[in-house]
């Protein structure tokens, strides 16, 4: 049978059948006190990586085999935002009395601080070589550092008439293809696109999921499934989660029970999801897991889409 539903304005019609499963949170991640509960990203053995803020203090958590480890670097508020398999995290702090700087965590828990380019200090995403990416302060800026440090910027130049507001370096795989997404005006009209780069930010593919403004990618496996969310809101009022196929160019919408925003930031090869969402009821940010069924599978259960892939030089 077919089953419709409407998410922000836009007709959804989902092919199901007894032999399709969607995608189901598995868990809801809090912390009594938290004001902000993110889960950013997930590894090969289900461990999430992400941040809570209690009090006004931010500390980074890894939660692994149902035990959490937080963290803080130098005693300041601190965003993990990124976790490879080897346990190793990334994201950005504020060290008491010190300039924001991007961070590496060790699994010994030991940190490794640098400063990308501009102000916008946080790599968000690693891989198992130790590759990191962000964004940098430019409107269309982006970055890559290498294992030994080497850092290299590149940009995303959006199609002529565009405004590009910002972007974004969201995570990187295992065989160097970057994810990110940019904030833009087209012809005046707020819009978000999502992309990746196959050759370090030379080219890329732009992610835009049919029939919404907005699509912003934020995390990807390397079995070819991408998350991130959708909205046909400018103020970003509601945001719906996806889960695409890059094989098929189909997507799979989501959200949280209860949620206004569902923001997946992270999926591994066996299909599991990290991500945020906030309370239509209370406006709490909270983190949670979720799963979907293995590249081919997933395909059966999508909403048919584009993968708009459009190569430009740069």
């Amino acid at each position: 049978m077919i089953q419709c539903s409407f998410v922000m304005s836009a007709s959804l019609c989902v092919a199901a059948s007894a032999a399709t499963a969607s995608v189901s949170v598995t868990s809801i991640i809090d912390f009594a006190g938290a004001s902000t509960v993110q889960a950013r990203g997930i590894a090969s053995d289900g461990s999430v990586v992400g941040y809570r803020t209690i009090g006004g203090v931010t500390e980074g958590f890894i939660r692994s085999g149902g035990v959490d480890t937080f963290f803080q670097n130098a005693g300041g508020n601190t965003f993990a935002l990124g976790l490879n398999d080897l346990g190793v995290a990334v994201g950005g702090s504020t060290p008491a009395g010190g300039a924001p700087s991007a961070f590496i965590r060790a699994g010994d828990g030991s940190f490794t601080t640098f400063n990308p380019g501009g102000t916008s200090r946080s790599a968000v995403g690693i891989n198992n070589a130790g590759v990191t990416v962000g964004g940098l302060d430019t409107a269309n800026g982006a970055w890559r550092r290498a294992t030994d440090g080497t850092e290299t910027a590149f940009t995303y130049n959006g199609s002529p008439g565009e405004i590009i507001l910002s972007t974004s370096a969201t995570d990187i795989l295992n065989d160097g293809t970057i994810i990110g997404h940019t904030v833009l005006l087209t012809n005046g009209t707020p819009a978000g696109r999502g992309w990746l780069s196959t050759d370090g930010g030379a080219t890329f593919s732009d992610i835009a999921a049919p029939g919404f403004a907005i699509t912003f990618a934020w995390g990807g496996s390397d079995a070819g499934l991408v998350v991130g969310d959708v909205s046909n809101s400018p103020s970003l009022a509601l945001r719906t989660g996806f889960v695409l196929d890059r094989s098929s160019g189909l997507y799979t919408y989501f959200d949280v029970p209860g949620a206004d925003w569902t923001v997946p930031t992270g999926i591994n090869d066996a299909g599991q999801i990290a991500g945020f969402w906030r309370s239509a009821t209370d406006g709490q940010v909270r983190g949670f897991t979720a799963v979907i069924p293995a590249p081919g599978v997933a395909g059966l259960l999508a909403i048919g889409g584009l993968f708009a892939a459009r190569r430009r030089r740069v």
